[in-house]
């Protein structure tokens, strides 16, 4: 079974590459996906469809400036950017995130920012 550090780690090369397909693989099936407190969506279909559009027109990554694990919870400190297609404006910022494995895979992620 996946260490849920090694899956935030195959989960964010994968977006990095903007592979969709090895990026969503990395997530259960029942995943949760929280911004904050507040759950906005579950599962590995409307995870993909929230991810879609990003992957397919925006340029962006992220890199982990710090990586905490205990059991099958993670924190990862990231730095990320990305680039607007029809604007070509950049944003950036910080975001910490929380991954909880499931059944060999990341069950839940929350930003906190």
């Amino acid at each position: 079974m996946a260490q849920i550090a090694d899956l935030a780690a195959r989960q964010l090369a994968a977006y990095n590459a903007a592979d969709l397909d090895a990026f969503v693989a990395c997530y259960h099936e029942d995943v949760q996906v929280m911004d904050g407190e507040e759950q906005t969506l579950r599962g590995r279909q409307a995870f993909r469809e929230r991810y879609r559009e990003l992957f397919e027109d925006w340029s962006f990554g992220a890199e982990v400036e710090q990586r905490l694990q205990l059991g099958v919870h993670c924190i990862d400190y990231e730095r990320w950017w990305r680039i607007a297609p029809d604007s070509k404006q950049r944003e950036q910022g910080l975001v910490m995130v929380r991954y909880l494995g499931r059944d060999g895979l990341i069950g839940l992620v929350q930003f906190l920012d």
